[in-house]
């Protein structure tokens, strides 16, 4: 998976969940915020590979959550925009 694609699924829970960390987001949620629509099979590689990484967990079938550690990265690079 490319960084950038990394990048907007992160981003696009983050805005699902109201950056609140184990908040589950369905996948189709996720699609919709990115601009993808429903079903898109890249949404779930993804999220596995931000879970492989620490960043995002599966909470049920097809809902997604931020991680602590996720919702720290997240702030983070919030943070180094700003300046």
């Amino acid at each position: 998976m490319s960084r950038r694609d990394l990048a907007r699924i992160l981003e696009a829970l983050w805005r699902a969940s109201g950056g609140v960390a184990e908040r589950g987001v369905a996948v189709a949620e996720i699609d919709q915020a990115i601009g993808r629509g429903h079903g898109d099979m890249r949404t779930p590689l993804n999220l596995q590979s931000l879970s492989e990484e620490g960043l995002a967990v599966l909470l049920a079938e097809s809902t997604w959550a931020l991680t602590p550690d996720g919702v720290a990265r997240l702030k983070e690079d919030h943070e180094l925009s700003d300046r």
